[in-house]
């Protein structure tokens, strides 16, 4: 913190931030992020901020880039990126529980993009229900109770997915369920996202 304190106050053009926070305990990191937001703001100030934690990337940015082996990939808001990644590494970066990524034609899909390969699917993209009358398409392998949500993680075929579910669902371990897939995401061979059938394809915002 006081070597936070330290930088903020020479007033530079711009600060550079290295996971400032990566040694702090959850509440400190949790208040910090905070009041590192709030600080930037009353300055007017620009940061480039280097982290690992997708929450700090999502709370605190403007913009995000996404670097993979020394490349910067992507760059966009923190919306555009979680809902328009460019490639799977990029959509593996944020969300949690992270990205579910299958073959396509494992779920209903309702028609993958010529040169779809793989599917993106986060826990909006999921429908689940309890499978009745031989409709089975995965099983309740386990789940995980954290207060206000729940991970419920599933077998389909060989393949497994983690989604969340209400802290109130009737669904338990070894039940059958149904899934259903709604606008996921798609990418081709070479893990490049391509857009869904009948739909345009939102721009890269940078490579």
């Amino acid at each position: 913190r006081v070597a936070i304190g330290r930088a903020l106050v020479r007033r530079p053009s711009i600060y550079l931030m290295d996971e400032p926070l990566s040694s702090l305990d959850a509440k400190l990191r949790s208040d910090l992020r905070l009041e590192l937001k709030r600080i930037q703001q009353d300055l007017g100030a620009t940061i480039l901020y280097v982290t690992h934690d997708q929450t700090e990337a999502m709370t605190m940015a403007v913009r995000i880039g996404v670097v993979e082996s020394g490349r910067l990939i992507q760059i966009g808001t923190p919306r555009e990126i979680y809902t328009a990644p460019a490639s799977v590494y990029v959509a593996t970066r944020l969300g949690q529980p992270a990205i579910n990524l299958i073959p396509v034609g494992l779920l209903p899909d309702g028609g993958a993009p010529s040169g779809g390969k793989t599917i993106g699917a986060r826990t909006e993209n999921l429908r689940i229900a309890k499978a009745s009358n031989g409709s089975a398409t995965g099983r309740v392998d386990w789940i995980e109770h954290l207060g206000d949500q729940n991970h419920l993680h599933l077998t389909v075929g060989e393949h497994k997915l983690v989604t969340l579910a209400d802290p109130e669902t009737d669904l338990a371990p070894g039940d059958a369920v149904s899934l259903a897939l709604v606008d996921p995401l798609y990418f081709d061979a070479s893990g490049r996202r391509i857009a869904a059938s009948g739909k345009a394809r939102t721009p890269e915002a940078h490579g």
